[in-house]
């Protein structure tokens, strides 16, 4: 079981992809899961999601129709297994040790 689920809601957001899922990739903390949740986009940011999982097993996505940022969210609880649960926006990016000093916090 992996100590923080990351779970992100993805719409229509494939520009700020790259520096935000290469953030989470860079994170010092290793023991954590990113649920990349597709929302029905149509700008191509689920191909640059499914890059990611295919090349880092830390990342999965998962696809619905457009159903909204909650739902997408919803999505990502049901399918978390972490201890703990971070949100993050698809158009932001993280300190490269967020994780692990949020999670030392906690």
């Amino acid at each position: 079981m992996p100590k923080v689920s990351v779970i992100v809601p993805v719409y229509n957001s494939a520009p700020f992809l790259p520096p935000c899922l290469s953030s989470l990739a860079g994170q010092t903390m290793r023991d954590f899961e990113i649920l990349l949740i597709d929302n029905g986009s149509s700008d191509g940011g689920d191909h640059l999601c499914q890059e990611f999982a295919d090349k880092d097993p830390r990342f999965r996505l998962l696809r619905q129709e457009k159903r909204g940022v909650s739902a997408a969210r919803n999505m990502g609880l049901d399918a978390a297994v972490g201890q703990y649960l971070f949100f993050l926006d698809s158009d932001d990016a993280l300190h490269p040790r967020a994780l692990e000093e949020l999670s030392a916090a906690a």
